[in-house]
């Protein structure tokens, strides 16, 4: 049985509502970051804003594809991704969406970065991501 190693800072206080999860493996560990799916979501909405969502992640989430349709669901192009969510920019989406959720907005680009940590984390240890929606 593997160990898991469970980063659910961002899922604190949120119990029993949607979440959503990063997970890798690495010999006998499993890797998690969890997550409240509004965090996620919003993330994932505001960057639709100013970057194309026609392919990759934002396309996913755009359509409800990839992990709306089956969970665990694997996260290709990891490099994309990656960069993705190191660029994310309050300063590039409309104030009045900002405006719209400021209880959660000043924590994004937080939650931006720990993603894009956890998923370089992956990559390091040469690891299949997979996105668990629950």
């Amino acid at each position: 049985m593997k160990r898991e190693i469970v980063y659910d800072f961002y899922y604190s206080g949120f119990e029993g509502e949607s979440e959503i999860a990063f997970v890798f493996e690495k010999s006998d560990e499993r890797y998690i970051l969890k997550m409240w799916t509004g965090y996620f979501d919003t993330i994932l909405g505001l960057m639709c804003e100013y970057e194309p969502y026609n392919d990759g992640i934002l396309h996913e989430y755009y359509a409800h594809e990839g992990w709306y349709e089956e969970s665990p669901w694997e996260l290709t192009n990891i490099d994309v991704v990656i960069q993705l969510f190191k660029s994310f920019d309050l300063q590039k989406v409309d104030n009045n969406t900002v405006e719209a959720s400021p209880n959660i907005v000043p924590t994004l680009p937080e939650v931006a970065s720990e993603i894009a940590q956890f998923l370089e984390q992956a990559k390091s240890n040469d690891c299949n991501v997979f996105i668990i929606y629950e």
